[in-house]
């Protein structure tokens, strides 16, 4: 896997939510000062909340192993997965994108509604965070 492969927390975050496997799968051999640290406890069955929203993470720091607990024999033979492999095969069949755009603090509310209008979830990031370089630009 690309060591460098930059996605929002948000992004994440969604995957532990939504995308994960099941009830019968646990999350193994991870850095959980690294998971405390980056996720709070959401609300309405969100168990996964990022700690500051719009934050870009490198998905490798988050690897770890995803294992069976549920009854019955185990599909992966005591293997699991990685969950970077999940989040990515989740990723794939995502039919939604997210985009992170840094936006003037002045433009944000006419970005943030025309967002809401096209039907997109607006998540507000760090408001103190330094302006971004051209590359994370992301024009509307």
């Amino acid at each position: 896997m690309d060591k460098q492969r930059t996605i929002p927390v948000d992004e994440l975050a969604d995957f532990m939510n939504v995308g994960w496997p099941g009830e019968d799968w646990y999350l193994d051999d991870h850095h959980e000062s690294l998971w405390d640290s980056t996720f709070t406890t959401g609300e309405n069955g969100a168990l996964y909340r990022p700690a500051q929203p719009g934050a870009l993470v490198n998905l490798s720091d988050f690897e770890a192993r995803v294992r069976w607990q549920g009854l019955g024999s185990d599909p992966t033979c005591g293997r699991g997965f990685k969950l970077t492999e999940l989040f990515l095969r989740w990723q794939r069949k995502r039919r939604d994108a997210v985009v992170v755009a840094y936006v003037p603090q002045e433009k944000f509310a006419e970005v943030a509604v025309l967002l809401k209008r096209a039907g997109c979830l607006v998540i507000h990031g760090n408001k103190s965070a330094s302006t971004a370089s051209a590359e994370l630009v992301a024009v509307l």
